[in-house]
This record gives C-alpha cells, structure tokens and sequence, in this order.
C-alpha cells in the first residue's frame, strides 16, 4: 500500500466542510487530492445518460502552505489532475472539459487549513468537443492510488467541425433583490460571497468567501452551494442545488435575497 492510499485511509476519519483542517501542521498533496474527488462526489449532476461532475477546482491556502506549495505548483497541479481524472474514471463520471486546478492565497486561513470551490465549466467553443470522458490509463487494478506509482496519459480531444450557430432566443433576465442592493443576473456564472473577487459581494460576517453561485441554465438559472461554512437555505430549506423560480428567496448566513424574474 503507497502512501498516498494509507493518507486517504486516515483521512476518512476527519470532519468535512467548506474548508478542512485535517493535520495541525502545513496543508499535504494527498490531502488536497482526497478533498478534490469529495467535492466532486458532492457537487455531480444526474443527466440523462451521464453523471456530470466539476472540472474546475480553485485551492485557497493560507500563506504558509501557499508558499511551500507554490515551490513545485506545477508538478502538483499536474499530479492533481491526473488524480481527479483517474478517479472520475473509476467513478463512471463525466468531465465535461480536461480538469483545470488553481492554488490561491487566503491571509484568513492558518497553517493546515484550506477551501476548495469547483465548477463546472465547458471547453472553449473554438475548442469545443463532445463532453469530456477521461481516457483509458494504465491502473493495476482499476484503483486509484497511489498517485505517485501510476502515469496518467491524457491526449487532447480533435477540434470539432465548425457549425452553424442556432437562433437563439432572447434570454431571459432576472435580478436579486436584498438589503444592500439590487443586482441584475447578466453573466453567465455568477459568484456571491464575502469575497471582493465576487461578482455580488456581501458584508455578512456569516457569508463564506464564495458562498454560492447562480447559473444560467437554457432559460433559466441554477443556484449552487459552493461548499460554504453555513449552509445556503431556499425558502427556508436547506439546499445544495436547485432551479430558482420567481419569487424565490435565498439566504445566506444573516442575508437574505429576492430572486426576481425582469420583463
């Protein structure tokens, strides 16, 4: 048994949330990995003939484990991706783009704590292919682990043949409404926490730094919970993931927000 299988073992035993303390010293690689395939179990989508999971990942680290990690970001993000791959494998998953891994600095997080948010987020359109299914790898035993003893191949998807573009119609618009403002749900994605890089930001001490974020979705929008500390509640229900409908009222720690349909 490598060591990274007899880390993911004692591991099992350590409390999740939004953000882990799993060792009282510097954050470990094998922790970061174990924490990747839980978030991917806990954020997958149910489609109609495959299960969909994030491919995205942002690791936020205190300064400490940020600058010792950063030494050899590279090499780590690389054996990162290709642990998630195998894994999503094993799983049966669907990746709908090869998984993208990025190391941030958080000067609120202390030595051997860490977050991690994900996403799921499409391949370019010039690049733009039929979802993402990780390839055959050379794995005794159809196990994942230890990362060190396995090589991963991943080769790059042929470009599509261009399309044309179909008619699309108007999109659908929609705001949230709450106590420090209204905002208006024109991207894509949009991110709400107590961070600054949010595209709403909340001054609630109770909100996570990326509490949750709204999709769209054809003509209508996805609210997800990003693995924030407190919860995310949906008309007074606890909720991971759902679709909005007007009127729908949205809280977050002490804020509470007015979905709203715009004609």
């Amino acid at each position: 048994m490598g060591i990274f299988r007899k880390a993911e073992k004692k591991l099992e035993g350590f409390v999740e949330g939004g953000f882990g303390r799993a060792f009282k010293s510097s954050v470990q690689p094998v922790e970061l990995a174990h924490k990747l395939a839980k978030e991917m179990g806990d954020h997958k989508t149910v489609g109609v003939s495959n299960v969909y999971v994030p491919n995205e990942f942002d690791v936020y680290l205190g300064q400490a484990d940020y600058e010792q990690l950063s030494a050899f970001a590279d090499a780590l993000k690389a054996e990162l991706s290709n642990y998630v791959t195998a894994f999503a494998r094993r799983e049966g998953w669907t990746l709908v783009a090869p998984p993208r891994i990025e190391l941030h600095r958080d000067d609120d997080l202390r030595v051997g704590e860490f977050g991690i948010s994900t996403r799921t987020v499409n391949a370019p359109p010039e690049a733009a292919a039929p979802a993402y299914v990780p390839p055959a790898v050379p794995v005794a035993a159809a196990a994942v682990g230890p990362m060190a003893d396995q090589t991963l191949l991943y080769q790059e998807p042929p470009p599509a043949a261009p399309v044309a573009a179909p008619q699309r119609a108007p999109a659908m618009r929609a705001a949230l409404r709450g106590p420090q403002g209204e905002w208006e749900l024109r991207d894509e994605v949009t991110v709400i926490g107590r961070s600054r890089r949010c595209a709403i930001v909340l001054a609630d001490p109770n909100v996570s730094r990326e509490h949750v974020e709204i999709r769209r979705q054809g003509d209508g929008f996805m609210l997800r919970d990003l693995g924030s500390t407190n919860g995310t509640r949906l008309n007074r229900r606890d909720v991971k993931q759902a679709v909005l409908q007007h009127g729908d009222r949205i809280e977050l720690g002490a804020t509470e927000l007015l979905f709203e349909r715009l004609p």
